[in-house]
């Protein structure tokens, strides 16, 4: 059965390795029976909504990221490496020395390169995950949101390769090198869209359902170096535009990421769950954010086993 009206959208926020959190909240939202009509996302929010909405299943989707974690290619990778210096798991004296001298090292690598993860190493990643279709070619309409450089401008990928445009969406600035597309020079969308609601509308989303996986703040805030000044400045400016963003939005789903680093893999096991309890928390909300002809098809959907689009 296929209902007209208006469209429920999903807008997915970056966040790194956080954002696989996305996948629990997905899973909440088939279980109950809630149709999504079109996806957007921001960096880590477009790599698991491009490859949801490409036709994977949610089981695939998570399969896949435990083959790739236990990948020879993961293993090897800087990406691996890199995060490890993030994890909190207890290290000796040894270890924490050598993470130390490599964050160091990297600090220093990203004022004479574009980034400090090879190209290589990501954009494999993307093609693991990520079919090589055109965006236009999704099961579920999508988005991805990327930031031209050159203008400062807010790119929203509606064609071409899905692949590209999730590369362009995820290139972390310092991190993974920017994209070239024509004239522009793209990173990551999070720069100019945290949780990309905005965009949602933009593509005809009557309700939006926003999903914010950003990192707690830690109880105390060491500020000591031109570093550490550098990156609190990029973290209130972060924060302040997604706090206006998600304004915007009918209902704001909040996983309790706690303070993971975007790029540590080593409690990743726990975010499915931790994503599908907040979208458990939030589903009366959600439910009563939904036209009532919306509301009768998921209870039809649910009860008779109908269809429901």
């Amino acid at each position: 059965m296929k209902w007209t009206g208006k469209k429920v959208g999903l807008a997915l926020g970056g966040g790194g390795v956080r954002g696989f959190s996305h996948i629990g909240v997905l899973n909440v939202l088939e279980e109950d029976g809630i149709a999504i009509d079109l996806i957007v996302g921001t960096s880590a929010g477009s790599l698991i909504g491009g490859a949801y909405a490409s036709g994977q299943s949610l089981r695939d989707i998570q399969s896949k990221i435990d083959a790739y974690l236990r990948s020879p290619e993961f293993e090897a990778s800087t990406l691996k490496s890199v995060g490890q210096t993030f994890s909190p798991e207890n290290k000796n004296f040894f270890k924490k020395a050598k993470n130390l001298v490599l964050n160091r090292f990297w600090f220093v690598k990203a004022f004479f390169k574009t980034s400090v993860l090879p190209t290589g190493d990501f954009q494999s990643l993307i093609n693991y995950f990520i079919p090589d279709i055109d965006i236009r070619e999704t099961k579920i309409p999508f988005r991805a949101i990327s930031t031209d450089l050159i203008t400062g401008r807010k790119i929203v990928f509606s064609e071409g390769s899905l692949r590209q445009a999730v590369l362009a969406s995820c290139s972390v600035p310092g991190a993974v090198e920017p994209v070239r597309h024509g004239e522009w020079i793209l990173a990551d969308g999070g720069i100019t869209s945290v949780v990309p609601v905005y965009a949602a509308r933009e593509a005809g989303a009557d309700v939006v359902i926003a999903v914010t996986v950003d990192r707690e703040q830690p109880a105390f805030i060491n500020i000591e170096t031109g570093k550490d000044v550098l990156y609190r400045a990029g973290e209130i400016t972060s924060s302040t535009l997604q706090a206006s963003e998600l304004e915007s939005a009918d209902v704001i789903i909040r996983p309790q990421v706690g303070d993971l680093h975007w790029m540590d893999f080593s409690r990743i096991d726990d975010l499915v769950k931790i994503g599908e309890k907040a979208a458990k928390e939030s589903l009366k909300e959600i439910q009563s954010s939904l036209p009532l002809y919306r509301r009768i098809a998921r209870l039809a959907g649910r009860f008779l086993k109908i269809p429901i689009k």
